[in-house]
């Protein structure tokens, strides 16, 4: 796991590839939901760019609201430190333009938030 962040919701972000030319992180990402006998997983591979990568830490350190999103729009996460909650919604789309998607928005303890931030800050960046 190269990303795991386990409160409130499951969610992994594994490395599948590096794009030098455009720096991005090609990743896998789970997102798995088990809550008040509900259970929800979504799984996706999708393309990151790393100046994205690095505006959502800082956005987060600053106590902005961060975006991470995926190239095509297919994925956001979404830390909103004024009213504290974490949102994400992912999609995709097959070639006869069919969607599936789900989402959802969870409240945040300041120390949740402090968890987000150091899964991501304490990955290391090679750009």
């Amino acid at each position: 796991m190269d990303i795991e962040i386990t409160n409130p919701v499951n969610i992994m972000f594994d490395v599948v590839e590096l794009d030098e030319h455009i720096p991005s992180l090609k990743f896998s990402i789970t997102i798995r939901v088990r809550k008040f006998n509900y259970t929800s997983e979504a799984q996706s591979q999708l393309w990151i760019e790393c100046q994205c990568f690095d505006q959502f830490i800082e956005s987060m350190q600053k106590g902005e609201t961060a975006v991470l999103k995926d190239m095509n729009g297919f994925f956001e996460l979404r830390i909103d430190s004024t009213e504290c909650c974490l949102e994400w919604s992912c999609a995709k789309e097959d070639l006869q333009g069919n969607v599936a998607s789900s989402q959802g928005k969870e409240k945040l303890t300041p120390q949740a938030m402090r968890m987000l931030y150091d899964a991501f800050n304490n990955y290391p960046r090679w750009w």
